[in-house]
């Protein structure tokens, strides 16, 4: 899946939300987004019945492989919830490390404040 954004203005800021994970029904690598810029951003997760996804975030100066999983923001996740990311990162993805049943998806929302 490719991952597209949607840039939205508001009162002079720019919102940028778009899907990371789109009813996914396997464990996964997840695929990495430049969010560099965007903070406070947050991730809401849904349709976990039995799976775990993780949060990751890196700081390298390319895009990682999305094989390569980087650091962990926050801990595993194993029910639907939105996951405030305030830290800033160059890179991010959501992946899901184990699945056993559910159709997951990750919808991502950030303000870019430049």
């Amino acid at each position: 899946m490719s991952i597209s954004l949607t840039v939205t203005n508001i009162w002079g800021r720019s919102f940028i939300e778009g899907t990371l994970l789109n009813a996914v029904v396997a464990a996964g690598d997840g695929e990495w987004i430049k969010v560099l810029g965007l903070t406070p951003m947050t991730v809401d997760i849904a349709g976990i019945t039995s799976a775990t996804i993780q949060v990751r975030g890196s700081d390298q100066p390319t895009v990682p492989a999305n094989g390569d999983h980087q650091r962990q923001l926050g801990s595993n996740i194993t029910s639907d919830q939105i996951v405030t990311i305030d830290a800033p990162v160059k890179w991010l993805k959501v992946m899901v490390s184990a699945w056993v049943s559910g159709t997951i998806s990750a919808y991502l929302i950030g303000v870019n404040k430049s």
